[in-house]
């Protein structure tokens, strides 16, 4: 631990909360500023202001509300997470250059300038003004490039996950466990399971995690005739996913957008064959045919395809690659040296 005092500057929930979890021992003192309260934030000293400038005050009254905080805290390092309106009012209250690092989640960077003139400002002023950058895609990296003008020299790091589970022997299971929302497509999953047993498949179970739309997901199972063949488990906490992960032979997840989700990590590092989108950020982690099947069909009979890749080379392969860039311990070791650069460790 260095003798050195951080400010955190984010939005309420668990990417905030894992950013701190991550790198909180670097730091002698760490000092949040955010705009709800969260249970994880419980024993983090922290500050909530409104970040929301729906009430044009607000744009002038939030900068100063930080600026004070920095003020009273003197922090030797800031991180701001997400290029939102709370990272442009702490670029503005950071009066005096305290070094920063701006993480971006990805969706602000590639989705928000397209809302409007004053979006897209907002986004290139933040980049062009912080001095070090984060995201989780090489993808989203590019793109701030872009919207900057200039290398960013971002870094490709993510919150990592905590090593807890290992193949075992695996069960002719399909594990699912993303949230019940339109975004994730649920009910597609079900309706591929339900042409992959039809296939000649009777002895695969598929298992789906999660809460949201249990009620209709099982009707869905039902109208399909697979509804014997369909699990719902609810929301699991970290022991049960892991057993889950270590298990089953497949784990899909066909989100229309994402960033790289913790859960595809977890997934490779259990031995599951991931089954994924087709986004750009799934592609810099799975390659279709190799590694993990790549969805660009979903009416196809995808989940079939991933019982012909080479099962062995493939949970070899993602194994040693969550070591060496997916676990809390690798991707801790890549913020640590944006720190040490700073500080001149």
């Amino acid at each position: 631990m260095s003798e050195r005092k951080l400010l955190v500057v984010g939005s309420s929930g668990i990417h905030t909360f894992n950013t701190i979890d991550l790198i909180k021992d670097y730091f002698s003192d760490i000092f949040l500023i955010t705009d709800r309260e969260y249970d994880g934030f419980k024993d983090i000293k922290h500050k909530i202001f409104n970040f929301s400038f729906s009430n044009p005050l607000n744009a002038l009254l939030l900068p100063h509300k930080i600026n004070r905080t920095i003020r009273s805290f003197k922090p030797d390092f800031i991180i701001i997470l997400q290029v939102d309106t709370g990272a442009f009012s702490t670029i503005m209250a950071n009066t005096k250059k305290i070094p920063t690092l701006v993480i971006a989640f990805g969706s602000d960077v590639l989705t928000v300038p397209q809302k409007g003139f004053f979006y897209n400002q907002l986004v290139k002023f933040v980049l062009k003004r912080g001095k070090y950058f984060n995201t989780g895609t090489r993808f989203a990296a590019q793109r701030m490039n872009e919207l900057a003008g200039r290398d960013l020299n971002v870094l490709v790091a993510n919150s990592g996950f905590e090593p807890g589970c290992k193949p075992m022997e695996k069960q002719n299971i399909i594990y699912s466990n993303r949230l019940h929302k339109p975004l994730y497509r649920i009910a597609q999953i079900v309706e591929a399971f339900a042409r992959f047993v039809k296939n000649g498949r009777e002895d695969w179970k598929l298992v789906i995690g999660a809460t949201g739309d249990e009620e209709n997901l099982r009707k869905r199972a039902k109208e399909l005739g697979v509804e014997d063949k369909v699990e719902f488990i609810g929301w699991v906490e970290k022991e049960t996913n892991n057993y889950y992960y270590s298990i089953s032979k497949i784990w899909v997840s066909i989100p229309e957008s994402d960033n790289t989700p913790i859960s595809l990590l977890e997934a490779m590092a259990g031995g599951c064959i991931p089954i994924m989108s087709d986004l750009v950020a799934n592609r810099e982690w799975v390659e279709d045919g190799k590694n993990g099947i790549i969805v660009s069909d979903y009416n196809s009979n995808y989940i079939e395809r991933a019982l012909g890749l080479d099962y062995d080379y493939l949970v070899s392969y993602n194994i040693d690659l969550m070591e060496r860039e997916g676990t809390k311990d690798a991707n801790r070791e890549k913020f640590y040296s944006i720190f040490d650069k700073e500080f001149g460790r």
